[in-house]
Order: C-alpha cells, then structure tokens, then sequence
C-alpha cells in the first residue's frame, strides 16, 4: 500500500496541469470583473429592463433632473459659460433636445399658475379654472380631460393615487358609485409613475364609465395628475385610449410656458 508521498509522474504532471487551468482562470474572471464585463447573462449593467430606452422622455429624464425642463429654464442662442474650455472652468451642460411636435389636430398649451405644458386636441373646450387644474372637454361632451398639480395627499404618485381614489369612493364627494380601480406602475415625463384605471358610474345614473388618470411626481412636493374620463359606449375607449396616449407623450411638468 503506497502512501500519500509515492504519486507517480502522470499523477504530479495532471495535478500541474489543473493547478495552471485554475490559475488561468482566476487571473481571467479578474480581468472580466476589472473591466465590467458580468460572467452570467442577463441585462446589462445598471439598466433596468422595465425602462424603456429609446423612448424620447427617457432620453431626456438626465436633462429634465438637472433642470433643462426646469421652470427657470430660458433657451437662448448664446454660447454658454465655461464652453471656452478655459483653464479651470466646468464645461456647461449641453441642452437638451426640443419636445417633438404635437400631431395634427392637436396644440400645446401651458398654465403658468400650475407650471405645466400639455397638448389638447383642437376644438376641445376649456372649462372654468381651478386653482389646482385646467380642465377640457370634447366638443360632442363624450371626453374630459384634466390635468392636476396637488399637495393634497402626498408628495409621492402612491401617496397621490392611494388619497384621490379614497376620495373617489366617497360617492357624497365625488357623485361617483360603483367604483372599481385598478393601478399599474408606468413611466411618465423620464420618472416612476402611477397609472390608474377605474370603472364606475355616476351616482344615480347606470351608463358605465371609464376614467384613465397618470401620478407623476414633480418640484417641490407637488404630484401631477392627468386623467381622460369617458362615457364607455361603443368605440369611445378606443379613442379615450389614444388620447390618453398621445397627451402623456407632451406632457413637460414643472414648466412655465410652451
């Protein structure tokens, strides 16, 4: 019986040789790690696969923190401070792109008292002011369209959603009866956002309807609200759909003017 010290030559060449493997190996994953490079698949780095990617309002979320959409924010033609590249100066942050335009038979429009920019379809009548919302509506009365900045409730979309839909259930505030919501997580203006559907009917009356709302959260404590409301009658919740769609699209919170 050999003991631990009689291993034959092919036995230490074999021992060698897997010692060398892991050694390469080793040195291998160190270079992947140094240069960022993950050993599993998967997503890239640091990118969320729920974000969208190319979408116009992501690409310009950077440009929106540092306050590019800002309510300060005047665009000008002028070179900018520190573009020189004089000696101890901080380049300036370039602009960002324009809003894309709005589509036929839509305009843009701003209320200063809610620092908000949005896009109504043409023809749409504005109801009297509030002093939180600017409201319109179809000019055949099947749509409504509000759009909201409050404190009321919170200063985060959840908070927002969670107080404005008790506030809804309460059918002597609201008129609102027979109510049934449901909420999704979206993005909205390049930040996390709420989304809420609710079915219900006006107390009193039994013609269904169906109210779309997004709760993205800007300055200073404020939540924005947008909401299209609609009678669900045959085909209206297709067009109630695309007009959600294409207003989130040209909705710039926390801004002075078109």
């Amino acid at each position: 019986m050999s003991g631990p010290g009689d291993a034959t030559a092919p036995d230490r060449r074999v021992g060698e040789l897997a010692a060398l493997v892991s050694a390469i190996t080793a040195v291998v994953g160190l270079l992947l790690a140094l240069f960022g490079v993950p050993f599993v698949g998967g997503s890239p780095v640091n990118r969320s696969v729920a974000a969208p990617v190319d979408s116009w309002a992501t690409a310009t979320a950077t440009a929106t923190a540092t306050a590019a959409w800002s309510a300060s924010a005047v665009p000008t033609n002028s070179g900018s401070p520190g573009a020189s590249g004089e000696p101890g100066t901080a380049p300036a942050a370039s602009a960002p792109s324009p809003p894309p335009d709005v589509p036929e038979g839509w305009r843009r429009v701003g209320e200063p008292a809610l620092t908000v920019v949005f896009a109504v379809p043409d023809g749409w009548v504005r109801r009297p002011a509030g002093a939180i919302q600017s409201t319109w509506r179809s000019p055949d009365g099947t749509h409504e369209m509000s759009v909201k900045r409050d404190t009321s409730y919170g200063a985060t979309p959840r908070e927002a959603s969670v107080g404005q839909l008790a506030w809804y259930r309460d059918t002597a505030a609201s008129s609102m009866a027979g109510l049934k919501a449901v909420t999704h997580t979206t993005r909205q203006s390049g930040k996390d956002a709420l989304w809420l559907e609710i079915d219900y009917h006006w107390a009193g009356q039994t013609e269904p309807r169906k109210r779309v709302e997004v709760f993205v959260a800007g300055s200073a404590g404020h939540v924005y609200q947008m909401l299209f409301d609609t009678a669900a009658g045959p085909g209206n919740l297709a067009t109630q759909r695309e007009l959600f769609a294409t207003a989130r699209a040209h909705l710039l919170i926390d801004r002075n003017a078109p």
